[in-house]
């Protein structure tokens, strides 16, 4: 082990507390420095927000019924049943929900008024066409498996006929 000098060993005491005030201070500098990011805004500027705020959620209170309609709407839309006016009141009730952000389409915010009719416009589309689709293939598939099984049934009389 080095022994050392009373004087190295203040100069070594010296340098790590200069070491150790200078990283203090740059650490405090750091964390504790306002850098103007706006968070001193004037009272004309905060009530600006509010009143925005409150705006969008003055929105979305109103177009929670009707975000809330079409749903229900979509899930019980039955795509067998020919009825013209439900598929048009779906349609008008998604474009309502899109009406929302085209009132305000600068802000970021009402960009969830778009999310939620493409949402609605796909759950529709997807019960609509893909439901149909499913049910008259099945239905069709039931006849072809009627059809195969009635000609089986020709086919092994057929067979067993001593005439032929």
């Amino acid at each position: 082990m080095m022994k050392f000098s009373i004087k190295e060993r203040r100069e070594k005491f010296l340098f790590f507390l200069g070491m150790f005030l200078f990283t203090a201070v740059i650490l405090c500098v750091a964390i504790f420095y306002n850098y103007d990011n706006g968070s001193n805004i004037s009272k004309e500027e905060f009530s600006k927000r509010l009143q925005e705020e409150n705006r969008f959620e003055a929105a979305v209170a109103e177009a929670m019924p009707t975000i809330d309609t079409t749903y229900t709407r979509i899930v019980k839309f039955n795509p067998n049943v020919q009825a013209l006016f439900l598929e048009n009141d779906i349609k008008n009730s998604i474009t309502a929900i899109r009406s929302y952000y085209n009132a305000r389409p600068y802000d970021a915010r009402y960009k969830c008024f778009i999310y939620a009719s493409k949402i609605h416009e796909n759950l529709f589309y997807d019960k609509r066409e893909l439901r149909g689709n499913s049910y008259n293939d099945i239905v069709r598939l039931n006849k072809l498996l009627d059809d195969c099984k009635l000609s089986t049934r020709q086919l092994q009389q057929s067979l067993s006929s001593p005439g032929r």
